[in-house]
């Protein structure tokens, strides 16, 4: 009965206030995909900080909610005596989805369709993989092997529906992780819509009326058409949207052809600024803020036909890219300025005077190695002295801050003398304290690993380093 009354305490939406008119969102779906992996703040967040997360995700305009369950490192949760990394991760996306579904998130899954766990890799029927293939993969086209990705799924279907959690759509991707290069399973992405066409036939029996969705990250030209051919052929109306990769330094999905019927989306990174670059991004100089590039997209998608987006977020420090982005496309705002004055008003309490003033200071940081620092710092210092309490959204862009500072000084000095190491080891401690006592972060992998997206300086740095113990 608990569990009935929870899924329709969603159905019930609440209207909107009599007298008050709702703007037309430009974009009818707007999702927020934040996968819970890689030591993210996803990852680690409570279900209170995920739920106030969500809370304020729908006060900008989000309507759809979005998890992946990453096996990488995982053992098979539904097999395993013991209670390990798999089984808390997915205890935790259940909670998360339970309470997207209270809030009134349409609830969707993001399927990676031969990424298994980590026990069940076996070399007899291990995929073969090269260039955008990798991970635990299983050939899909070895019945040993499609039996197991079948299986994972119908226990993670099924294990929601007990949960009380409905999903409403499938987004199914082909790559990272995912994908096969064997001869039987050529091409790929037809062997890819044949496998997802069989998970989407097991969903619909716990979770009546799911659709089919995809993301094109990562696929060719080539790819897409061999899709919409097969699709329209063996398939038709079943598609019901395609979120297409726009790739880096881009404002705009490709003109690729689509099945029939299928809405054309699109996957919008929002974990970097204005500009994109491989130091200021995943949260590696802190926080990001892309107010030029957003309202571009914005405007691109809309004039290309797009209807629906997913924005992949990767953590916290995306927080004022979540506002533009959902702001803009929900109509509720007109401009990224209004959106980010009232980002400063609702997070940072500032007085009507100071709102435009923190909204261009936020607003610089999209091109964060041509901000000016000391008339940043000057700004800052004049927006905050008078502040009685900092919260988190405020502390990690003080400490975006000091770490350009550190970072502009140690690019401009020759050499590596003792003050240089203070400098670099300042910069490390700053970072430390962003991840650690802001973010609360634990260990962090993969692209969010120290060992990527490093400042200019860290190679000669390491080097020295090594030098001066010696």
């Amino acid at each position: 009965m608990k569990q009935i009354l929870l899924i329709l305490s969603t159905i019930v939406m609440i209207p909107a206030s009599q007298g008050e008119e709702t703007p037309t969102p430009l974009f009818q779906t707007r999702t927020l995909y934040a996968p819970g992996h890689f030591g993210n703040s996803y990852e680690v967040m409570s279900r209170f900080e995920m739920r106030d997360l969500l809370e304020e995700a729908k006060f900008w305009g989000f309507n759809e909610y979005s998890d992946w369950f990453d096996t990488i490192d995982c053992a098979d949760p539904f097999i395993d005596k013991h209670y390990n990394l798999a089984g808390a991760l997915w205890d935790r996306k259940k909670e998360n989805l339970r309470t997207a579904q209270v809030l009134g998130f349409a609830r969707v899954l993001v399927i990676t369709p031969n990424h298994v766990f980590l026990d069940q890799v076996r070399p007899e029927i291990e995929a073969t993989k090269e260039g955008r293939i990798f991970g635990q993969l299983l050939c899909p086209s070895i019945t040993e092997g499609r039996e197991i990705i079948l299986k994972n799924y119908r226990n993670l279907f099924e294990d929601l529906s007990k949960f009380g959690v409905h999903l409403n759509a499938l987004a199914f991707c082909p790559y990272d992780y995912g994908g096969c290069a064997c001869d039987k399973c050529a091409p790929w992405i037809l062997t890819f819509a044949e496998l997802t066409k069989e998970i989407h036939q097991i969903a619909l029996e716990s979770h009546p009326g799911i659709e089919a969705r995809f993301i094109g990250w990562w696929w060719t030209p080539e790819e897409h058409q061999q899709f919409a051919e097969w699709a329209d052929r063996e398939a038709p109306g079943w598609a019901k949207a395609m979120a297409l990769h726009i790739p880096y330094g881009k404002t705009g999905v490709a003109d690729v052809p689509l099945p029939k019927g299928c809405e054309r989306h699109a996957f919008v990174h929002i974990g970097y600024g204005d500009v994109s670059s491989d130091r200021d991004i995943y949260g590696h100089l802190g926080p990001v803020c892309a107010a030029a590039r957003i309202e571009e997209t914005v405007n691109n998608l809309k004039a290309e036909g797009v209807t629906g987006w997913m924005a992949y977020s990767e953590g916290v420090f995306d927080d004022v890219n979540k506002a533009l982005l959902a702001g803009l496309s929900s109509s509720v705002y007109d401009s990224t300025h209004k959106i980010l004055e009232t980002y400063a008003e609702r997070y940072f309490k500032a007085a009507p005077e100071y709102q435009k003033k923190w909204a261009s200071w936020l607003a610089a940081f999209g091109h964060p190695f041509d901000v000016d620092l000391g008339q940043s710092r000057k700004t800052f210092s004049g927006l905050t002295q008078e502040m009685e309490s900092k919260n988190w959204r405020l502390e990690q862009w003080a400490l975006k801050l000091r770490m350009l500072e550190l970072n502009s000084q140690i690019e401009a000095s020759e050499g590596w003398a003792d003050s240089d190491f203070e400098l670099a080891e300042e910069y490390w401690r700053t970072k430390d304290e962003l991840r650690r006592e802001v973010w609360g972060l634990g260990p962090q992998r993969h692209v969010l690993a120290d060992r990527f997206k490093r400042p200019s300086w860290a190679g000669d740095w390491e080097k020295a380093r090594v030098l001066q113990k010696n």
